[in-house]
């Protein structure tokens, strides 16, 4: 597993949870605060984070209920951000960029609000723009019950599935160690629980995306997958649509498609996503 891409692994106590995160770069430079998408850990980003690391003080967190991070109620974006402002005092760190990916964008804009002179800015790959709850066809608790019954024979079997379908066999051997549990059959399960992966879909479903995203007043990359992939005319227009409106609520938002791109960006096109956030830290 690359757990060399970073320097040092910290674990915070936050009340009796605890949360996990690894920490590459400098000490003096720029921060960013990276928080992956549901059911993933801070690996997620293996693909970005050894480059960015030459430039910026990369702080990857693993949410709570995910990786390292022990699974301690509440499951609640509120929980999260309470989290995160508990990671930036430990750190002693005054302003950071927050690159947020799918269910996490939603979390990371709050924090923006929340502690608007820490967050310098956002880049919020592919999730955040939208209600989940207004996605075609979604159902939340099919959606629950299927992640919480899938099912792998090995790490191995599912880091081959997951490179199959997003065209990822760069990712380094063991990347999904940490997202994994070993059930008493032998196969293996996510290991977080299903009562946040109710709790988390549920927030992501019902949270107030008019009321928060005008509460924004830091500067926004919007990094968008390519719609055009999708094989259902209603729901690349929703995606159209939502991305339309979040460009009218937040004026000052950059909103970018990585052509060709699916919905985890930094694993289909890691080096468009990377080219991406440089370019926009640069500006």
């Amino acid at each position: 597993m690359n757990q060399n891409m970073f320097e040092r692994i910290k674990r915070l106590q936050i009340g009796s949870g605890i949360l996990e995160y690894g920490v590459v770069g400098a000490p003096e430079a720029p921060a960013l605060l990276l928080l992956h998408a549901i059911r993933n850990t801070k690996q997620l980003f293996a693909g970005i984070i050894p480059e960015l690391s030459t430039k910026y003080r990369v702080i990857a967190v693993d949410l709570r209920g995910h990786g390292g991070s022990v699974a301690v109620e509440p499951f609640t974006f509120e929980q999260i951000v309470n989290d995160l402002v508990c990671l930036l005092d430990a750190e002693k760190l005054e302003q950071a960029t927050v690159v947020a990916a799918s269910f996490a964008a939603v979390p990371a804009q709050m924090l923006a609000v929340r502690e608007p002179h820490r967050v310098s800015s956002l880049i919020l790959l592919d999730g955040g723009y939208y209600s989940l709850g207004e996605v075609p066809g979604f159902d939340l608790d099919s959606v629950v019950s299927r992640l919480d019954a899938t099912r792998f024979a090995s790490v191995e079997n599912a880091e081959r599935q997951f490179a199959d379908r997003y065209s990822a066999h760069w990712m380094p051997a063991g990347w999904m160690k940490e997202e994994l549990v070993q059930t008493e059959e032998d196969s293996y399960r996510y290991r977080l629980p299903k009562a946040a992966f109710a709790a988390y879909f549920h927030e992501y479903t019902a949270h107030s995306t008019e009321q928060l995203f005008r509460q924004l007043t830091c500067p926004v990359l919007l990094l968008l997958a390519d719609e055009m992939l999708l094989p259902d005319e209603e729901e690349r227009r929703f995606y159209q649509d939502a991305a339309a409106r979040y460009r009218a609520a937040v004026p000052q938002a950059k909103v970018k498609t990585i052509s060709g791109s699916q919905h985890l960006l930094m694993m289909t096109n890691p080096q468009e996503t990377l080219e991406e956030i440089i370019r926009f830290l640069n500006k």
